[in-house]
């Protein structure tokens, strides 16, 4: 093959490429379905495999099928109290905490909410949030005040205490990793800390920060990710072992002109990071990368009344596909953006359009820059830069590395 001709291909292949990634959003929505006529106000969601369960004021609390919002149902309410954080143990019940120390628990068997006795410390408190340890024998619960504690049901009621080193600013997320036995605590103003296995905490910064949300990455993937304000990232490296040092990595997506609010799993190695104005960013822990899935104003030219109110959370049915839940109760789907090219979708186009275009044009430059990382990462860092997106964080450290060495 000729120079000439190379040239007139790799010109082909840019225009293609800018072609194939102009979109703001690789997903859109095609369902929209309101859980209640009523009026209510939700504040945090959880899900597992199966279900996903949210809470709100005035003791709302829903279950929702995962792959099928249309039959979610309102659970009878116990509690006219407000309904702040709920997580799920590993055996599939879950615990709900809200305002004046309340204290609830779900049984997934029969589906119905009970309280929680023994847990007379935080009576007067206004509960922030809650996690299972890594293996589900405490949960810790938080409040506003800044005080944490650790819980565990007996036969005789409970048994809790009041953890020592706590701070004074509200306790925004407290999650536990499922693999590392550390459990992480996000503030609005003193900054991460982590809670080892003695139940003891360790502050380690990011002070300057209101961290709004945080969630632990699955399976051995050791790390947690917190989102706060003015479009900070914080990376908090885990490290359970004797000696070992946790360690924070905060950064800043300084070109997005929106804030993040909450961080959701989907995947082992996939988090969506909700927005205000309404809208999702794809988070990939093992990769540090950030890449735009929802943008909000694709999402307000197709679901107006769902943008209005901000996102809770959302959870996946597949791969591509899932649902975002607002406020108010509104869940919006999400699936691929289909595109003019029968190959690609948007969602593939983002991931895979490199490979298979090049590979159109012959096999051999496909290889080559499916084997060259050093022209992956040129690639990744043009994109993330079109796309209005920080470098990674990975991306950072190998500049400051060369600044060093220089």
């Amino acid at each position: 093959m000729g120079r000439g001709r190379v040239r007139v291909i790799l010109a082909l292949l840019m225009v293609i490429l800018l072609t194939s990634i102009q979109a703001e959003s690789v997903v859109k929505s095609d369902q929209l379905v309101t859980l209640s006529e009523e009026t209510i106000f939700l504040n945090a969601l959880d899900s597992n495999e199966q279900e996903s369960l949210t809470v709100g004021d005035e003791g709302v609390v829903y279950l929702i099928p995962n792959d099928n919002p249309e039959a979610a149902k309102r659970l009878d309410s116990i509690t006219n109290q407000n309904l702040n954080a709920l997580d799920f143990h590993p055996g599939g019940n879950a615990f709900i905490v809200g305002d004046l120390g309340r204290v609830l628990r779900y049984d997934y068997q029969d589906q119905r909410l009970s309280n929680v006795s023994g847990t007379s410390l935080v009576e007067i408190s206004t509960l922030t949030s809650v996690s299972w340890n890594t293996n589900g024998a405490w949960a810790y619960i938080a409040a506003d005040t800044g005080r944490i504690w650790r819980f565990r049901s007996l036969a005789d009621g409970g048994e809790m205490h009041a953890l020592e080193n706590t701070r004074e600013s509200p306790v925004t997320s407290i999650d536990c990793h499922p693999v590392v036995r550390l459990c992480v605590v996000s503030t609005e103003s003193d900054g991460i800390g982590i809670i080892d296995t003695e139940h003891e905490i360790t502050w380690i910064g990011g002070s300057a920060v209101l961290w709004n949300d945080l969630e632990c990455a699955t399976g051995n993937i050791a790390v947690c990710i917190a989102v706060g304000s003015n479009r900070n990232i914080g990376m908090i490296r885990l490290d359970d072992s004797t000696g070992g040092e946790t360690t924070l990595d905060a950064e800043i997506l300084s070109d997005l002109t929106s804030e993040l609010t909450n961080i959701c799993g989907h995947s082992e190695d996939r988090m969506m990071i909700t927005t205000t104005p309404y809208g999702l960013i794809d988070y990939r822990p093992s990769s540090e990368d950030a890449f735009p899935w929802y943008d909000n104003a694709d999402a307000v030219e197709e679901q107006l009344n769902a943008t209005s109110s901000s996102v809770v959370c959302s959870w996946s049915t597949s791969e591509a596909t899932g649902w975002i839940l607002n406020s108010r109760g509104i869940a919006v789907s999400f699936v691929p953006i289909e595109i003019d090219d029968p190959l690609l979708t948007s969602l593939a186009g983002y991931a895979l359009a490199v490979v298979v275009v090049i590979s159109v044009p012959g096999i051999v430059l496909g290889l080559i820059f499916m084997n060259s990382p050093k022209m992956q990462a040129t690639y990744s860092r043009w994109r993330r830069k079109r796309k209005g997106l920080e470098p990674s964080l990975k991306d950072k450290r190998e500049q400051r590395r060369k600044r060093d060495r220089s």
